[in-house]
């Protein structure tokens, strides 16, 4: 039996899968210098052209969202196809943005701001891309900011940190009526290319997690990243699993184990959730800050293969714990789950003394000797 879990994280040697996901100091740093260039370009973009433009002068406020603010971050895998990414929200209120049908505010706000920062990734020697949520600016060959455009109510404006009471609801995007009384106006729009504007505050999410990171400890931040990293190393198989689906998994089976019997030991407590995975991928994953918003989006193809991956996992790390006997044997198949992050160091392993003893005092087998017949020579 295999006690890996100094191999997934420990704080008594410089080595341990953990670490070897962490960004290293400079990458996260240059997000954070990219981040500051941008607010600082928008800001002065607004104070000289929004009046011009909307009608009136406007600073925008931003947000840092996503897996930075969560400090759930991980360097990525296989760059450049995967990167690290910011995600920081440019928020207007939502009067500024109803001087327009919602289509012209949505279009307007996006036109404004490309301009803005296409014209910054040329200067800064960056890549600029148009999604259908962001903006996106590629910074280095591992790492993007992305900043998402957003429309608040006017009340929440000036305090962004605030929790909203109010039930969010999607909207279709089929026969829209192009009239902002068709859409919520208490609640975070998110401007979309195609489908105008969305109700989305991500704000709310941000909130569940670190509370519940308040409730579990760290113990449930470092299993999502041990789940995301195992996701991107995989990620040919499971590219269409997205990072909240994974932490909304995590929190699911540490809620369904409780707190009190939540293993002590990493790789116990990784190993609690992995067991759980497989039913969770195959159904509705709800959004925990509005439980009518299922986050698993995976294609019935995709799922297949995501649950049998999971399954995997979950059995490769079971026969780790229970039934290996040989150090190295325990680094190996941790790093066929988890890539070559995890260090290839058989020393971080424990092997239970019980396991040892049970091989070394197995009896020896006397094989009887078989027995022959007489034979006479003829």
């Amino acid at each position: 039996m295999a006690n890996v879990s100094k191999l997934l994280y420990t704080t008594v040697a410089n080595e341990c899968f953990l670490l070897g996901i962490d960004p290293e100091d400079e990458a996260k740093k240059a997000l954070l210098q990219a981040r500051t260039k941008i607010r600082q370009r928008l800001r002065e973009a607004f104070a000289e052209r929004s009046h011009d433009l909307f009608g009136r002068a406007i600073t925008p406020r931003f947000f840092t969202q996503g897996s930075h603010s969560y400090k759930t971050l991980n360097d990525p895998a296989w760059p450049p196809e995967q990167q690290m990414d910011l995600d920081d929200g440019c928020y207007l209120p939502m009067s500024f943005v109803k001087g327009a049908r919602p289509s012209q505010a949505s279009a307007l706000f996006f036109e404004f701001v490309d301009r803005v920062l296409r014209e910054m990734a040329t200067e800064e020697g960056w890549e600029y891309k148009e999604k259908d949520t962001c903006c996106r600016l590629v910074i280095s060959r591992n790492a993007h900011i992305d900043v998402p455009l957003y429309a608040i109510p006017d009340a929440e404006f000036v305090v962004l940190e605030k929790a909203m009471d109010s039930r969010h609801t999607a909207f279709s995007d089929r026969a829209r009526p192009d009239t902002w009384e068709a859409l919520p106006s208490d609640c975070v729009l998110l401007a979309h290319r195609k489908e105008d504007w969305k109700v989305s505050d991500p704000r709310k999410i941000k909130t569940w997690f670190l509370g519940a990171v308040d409730i579990y400890g760290e113990k449930l931040r470092r299993v999502c990243r041990y789940l995301k990293a195992w996701r991107d190393h995989h990620n040919a198989e499971l590219n269409e699993v997205s990072s909240i689906l994974l932490m909304i998994c995590a929190w699911q089976a540490f809620e369904a184990t409780r707190r009190a019997f939540i293993p002590d030991r990493e790789d116990e407590a990784l190993l609690t959730v992995l067991e759980k995975l497989p039913a969770y991928l195959e159904g509705k994953v709800a959004n925990p800050t509005d439980p009518d918003e299922d986050v698993n989006r995976i294609s019935s193809d995709g799922r297949k293969v995501a649950v049998q991956c999971a399954k995997d996992f979950a059995a490769q790390l079971r026969k780790t714990i229970f039934s290996v006997t040989e150090e190295n044997e325990a680094v190996t198949a941790m790093q066929t789950s988890l890539g070559k992050r995890v260090p290839s160091r058989p020393d971080l392993v424990s092997i239970a003394e019980t396991a040892k003893v049970t091989i070394l005092s197995q009896p020896q087998k006397v094989v009887a000797a078989p027995v022959v017949g007489r034979s006479q020579s003829g």
